[in-house]
């Protein structure tokens, strides 16, 4: 992917906490940087690995075969529509437990544009698949461009994320260090 690739120290605190039930929000504020420590997860996942990518990045990358990931299964809305992609989502990790990786909910809000209510319907889809995770014994990472303000997460275009107590919070910063937050 880059010859300058970037070695994340602390990546033990993140296979940690990513087990099988776990819901987990992955802040970040460079893509690249995302997209590495995501190449690093994914390479030591014995599960299958199922990713929704609505930003569109890391498939340029399997696309263009910059990365080869094997026993993963890509949904883009370049292929499907957003409503096409779930239901084939929950009956995969219905059948068997699944590493599964949302990317991300910038790129959701941004399918949901011309939705009057799209605030809610983002929450829901996240509160949906965070719950049949829990079902199926799956691990689900929900990635957000985000910066902190105050005490909450929030997105570019000024909403905030909701949070669920449940849901860990991690935080990748200065390009290679993974912050857990509490």
């Amino acid at each position: 992917m880059d010859k300058n690739h970037t070695t994340f120290d602390n990546f033990q605190l993140l296979e940690e906490h990513l087990v099988p039930s776990s819901s987990n929000l992955l802040f970040y504020e460079n893509a690249f940087s995302k997209i590495q420590l995501i190449q690093e997860i994914i390479l030591k996942q014995t599960f299958p690995i199922l990713y929704i990518d609505l930003d569109l990045l890391f498939s340029g990358y399997v696309k263009s075969e910059l990365l080869t990931i094997p026993n993963l299964t890509l949904f883009t809305t370049l292929e499907s529509k957003i409503n096409e992609i779930f239901p084939q989502i929950f009956t995969k990790i219905s059948k068997e437990p699944h590493f599964v990786i949302f990317d991300s909910i910038n790129g959701l809000y941004n399918t949901l544009s011309n939705d009057a209510d799209s605030g809610r319907m983002v929450n829901s889809i996240l509160m949906l698949l965070a719950r049949n995770v829990t079902f199926s014994n799956s691990i689900l990472i929900i990635s957000a461009l985000a910066t902190k303000k105050e005490n909450d997460w929030v997105l570019p275009n000024g909403r905030q994320i909701l949070e669920n107590e449940n849901m860990k919070k991690f935080v990748i910063s200065d390009r290679s260090k993974i912050i857990l937050e509490n």
